[in-house]
């Protein structure tokens, strides 16, 4: 089978991360994989992931150009590869393919959805009104879209719910060989605790986590690691409630990097205030390392409630300031919940399964 995925750039995030891991892990099952990249946007760190197996065809778009010379460019190399099935990281890139391309197309729905399918009229005369609605919207043109997949029950749900389009649950997947396990060892005096993520504290809730670690006056600290629009917000917020000695933040690093560091950690805190999946918890569950997410969001889905981690109320920095303590002084009880996370995170989320549920679900539309 011939497999093309496309996305806009392969910059530092999650959606690109998981782009490269199925790639490698569909290339490894047989397929053969091709991913187009449309922007002039590569991390070499995650570039240098990619397996050789996998073609890469970057076309070089300038960012925010509004030539339209890159359609033309995108079909012309969608014709020469023959792909059985076009995999879109993004909804809205349906608009600029060609009627023949668009019908073995399939998108991944990469978090719970927001903002408008479409804009009246406009989508029909502007040729980039796809791609101004899209900054607001991460389901432009999805009821377009030939087989649509999500990446949890609750992003599914959502999706259905507030715009009647049925999809296939593909869960997110991690290389969870790649996690050096934390030893079972307890926490220190300070319980050490790491999030992973973009620094955009209005969706991730970075905020909450500093107002419960600057609560807890020293007893805990957090590394944040990831960038962000709210970097400056939150160093002002750290400063502010005087927890610059418990807060640090780590800025951009590779995913080699976490995979080793992980490990380090005593907590893995997901605080979003509302989230698809959470990627980034099922790295900590892969490298035995306890967690505690927001309830009623895709990070809960991912530790089965209460089963694998701990969950506090959305929203609440107190509630997850009294969870953090408990943890702590429960940590025994959190170690042996670190190590039933670590098997049933290689059994259900290893990205071999991601890969193989894809290619199976591919299947659908070659009838």
């Amino acid at each position: 089978m011939k497999v093309t995925h496309i996305f806009w750039s392969l910059g530092f995030g999650g959606i690109e991360t998981m782009l490269v891991n199925i790639a490698n892990e569909q290339a490894k099952a047989g397929a053969e994989v091709s991913i187009i990249i449309i922007n002039d946007w590569l991390e070499k760190s995650l570039v240098d992931t990619l397996s050789l197996r996998v073609r890469l065809v970057c076309l070089n778009r300038k960012l925010h150009s509004r030539s339209l010379s890159f359609i033309y460019q995108l079909n012309r190399v969608l014709d020469r590869l023959s792909p059985d099935v076009i995999h879109l990281h993004c909804s809205e890139l349906i608009r600029l393919l060609c009627n023949k391309q668009s019908r073995v197309a399939c998108s991944t729905l990469h978090d719970l959805p927001i903002g408008s399918v479409r804009h009246g009229r406009l989508m029909n005369l502007v040729p980039f009104a796809h791609m101004v609605l899209a900054r607001s919207s991460n389901v432009v043109n999805i009821d377009e879209v030939p087989l649509v997949f999500s990446i949890s029950n609750a992003v599914q749900q959502a999706l259905h719910d507030n715009y009647g389009v049925e999809s296939t649950v593909v869960c997110n997947g991690i290389v969870t060989s790649r996690f050096v396990s934390r030893p079972k060892t307890m926490p220190g005096r300070q319980l050490r605790i790491v999030m992973v993520s973009r620094l955009e504290h209005d969706k991730k809730g970075q905020d909450l986590l500093i107002r419960a670690v600057a609560a807890l006056q020293g007893t805990v600290t957090v590394d944040f690691i990831g960038i962000g629009s709210s970097m400056e917000y939150l160093k002002q917020l750290t400063a502010e409630l005087h927890a610059e000695t418990y807060v640090r933040f780590l800025g951009k690093q590779t995913q080699g990097y976490v995979a080793t560091h992980l490990a380090d950690y005593d907590l893995f805190v997901q605080p979003s205030r509302w989230e698809g999946f959470g990627l980034t918890v099922a790295e900590a569950m892969a490298a035995g390392v306890p967690v505690l997410v927001s309830e009623g969001q895709g990070p809960a889905e991912v530790i089965q409630g209460n089963r694998y981690g701990w969950v506090f109320a959305n929203g609440d920095a107190d509630d997850l300031q009294r969870q953090i303590v408990f943890i702590k002084e429960h940590y025994g009880e959190a170690m042996t919940k670190a190590d039933e996370a670590k098997d049933y995170v290689r059994n259900t989320y290893d990205v071999s399964v991601t890969a193989r549920a894809y290619l199976q679900n591919y299947e659908i539309l070659k009838k």
